[in-house]
Protein backbone atom coordinates (compact mmCIF):
# COMPACT_ATOMS: atom_id res chain seq x y z
CA UNK A 1 0.00 0.00 0.00
CA UNK A 2 1.87 3.77 -0.90
CA UNK A 3 1.59 5.70 1.63
CA UNK A 4 -0.19 9.75 0.94
CA UNK A 5 2.02 12.41 1.93
CA UNK A 6 0.15 14.88 4.38
CA UNK A 7 0.55 17.47 1.26
CA UNK A 8 -1.78 15.47 -1.05
CA UNK A 9 -4.31 14.76 1.76
CA UNK A 10 -4.28 19.00 2.26
CA UNK A 11 -4.29 19.61 -1.94
CA UNK A 12 -7.24 17.13 -1.87
CA UNK A 13 -8.95 18.66 0.98
CA UNK A 14 -8.14 22.11 -0.46
CA UNK A 15 -9.99 20.78 -3.97
CA UNK A 16 -13.23 19.73 -1.83
CA UNK A 17 -13.29 23.21 -0.01
CA UNK A 18 -12.81 25.03 -2.99
CA UNK A 19 -15.48 23.11 -4.98
CA UNK A 20 -17.98 23.96 -1.71
CA UNK A 21 -17.27 27.68 -1.96
CA UNK A 22 -18.22 27.57 -5.99
CA UNK A 23 -21.34 25.56 -5.22
CA UNK A 24 -22.29 28.17 -2.20
CA UNK A 25 -22.10 30.98 -4.46
CA UNK A 26 -24.38 29.49 -7.17
CA UNK A 27 -26.55 28.83 -4.48
CA UNK A 28 -26.16 32.49 -2.92
CA UNK A 29 -26.89 33.72 -7.18
CA UNK A 30 -29.59 31.59 -7.37
CA UNK A 31 -31.07 32.99 -4.48
CA UNK A 32 -30.55 36.05 -5.14
CA UNK A 33 -32.63 35.77 -8.38
CA UNK A 34 -35.51 33.88 -6.69
CA UNK A 35 -35.41 37.05 -4.37
CA UNK A 36 -35.52 39.28 -7.72
CA UNK A 37 -38.68 37.38 -8.81
CA UNK A 38 -40.50 37.23 -5.43
CA UNK A 39 -39.96 41.11 -5.26
CA UNK A 40 -41.36 41.57 -9.16
CA UNK A 41 -44.67 39.34 -7.97
CA UNK A 42 -44.95 41.29 -4.80
CA UNK A 43 -45.28 44.23 -6.86
CA UNK A 44 -47.79 42.82 -9.34
CA UNK A 45 -49.98 41.93 -6.69
CA UNK A 46 -50.18 45.24 -5.44
CA UNK A 47 -51.15 46.97 -8.74
CA UNK A 48 -53.81 44.60 -8.97
CA UNK A 49 -55.52 44.66 -5.38
CA UNK A 50 -58.38 47.14 -4.23
CA UNK A 51 -59.48 45.88 -1.18
CA UNK A 52 -57.73 47.62 1.65
CA UNK A 53 -56.65 44.78 3.75
CA UNK A 54 -54.91 43.26 0.63
CA UNK A 55 -53.39 46.62 -0.37
CA UNK A 56 -51.97 46.60 3.05
CA UNK A 57 -50.63 42.45 2.49
CA UNK A 58 -49.62 43.37 -0.81
CA UNK A 59 -47.20 46.76 0.73
CA UNK A 60 -45.91 44.42 3.26
CA UNK A 61 -44.92 41.70 0.97
CA UNK A 62 -43.16 44.39 -1.47
CA UNK A 63 -40.96 45.31 1.74
CA UNK A 64 -40.20 41.77 2.61
CA UNK A 65 -39.25 41.33 -0.50
CA UNK A 66 -37.06 44.30 -1.43
CA UNK A 67 -35.21 43.62 1.74
CA UNK A 68 -34.33 40.05 1.35
CA UNK A 69 -32.97 40.86 -2.23
CA UNK A 70 -30.94 44.08 -0.98
CA UNK A 71 -29.76 41.76 1.94
CA UNK A 72 -28.64 39.32 -0.11
CA UNK A 73 -27.28 41.86 -2.59
CA UNK A 74 -24.84 42.71 -0.08
CA UNK A 75 -24.00 39.83 0.97
CA UNK A 76 -23.00 38.74 -2.78
CA UNK A 77 -20.91 42.11 -3.03
CA UNK A 78 -19.32 41.52 0.32
CA UNK A 79 -18.34 38.51 -0.09
CA UNK A 80 -16.70 39.46 -3.29
CA UNK A 81 -14.61 41.97 -1.38
CA UNK A 82 -13.33 39.70 1.71
CA UNK A 83 -12.52 37.33 -1.39
CA UNK A 84 -10.09 39.98 -3.44
CA UNK A 85 -8.85 40.61 0.28
CA UNK A 86 -7.78 37.46 0.88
Amino acid sequence: MSGVSSKEVKGILDLFKVQKDVDDKKDLYVSLENAKKEWEEAKNIFENVSEPDLVDYAIYNIEAAEKKYVYLLRKIKSEGTSESTN
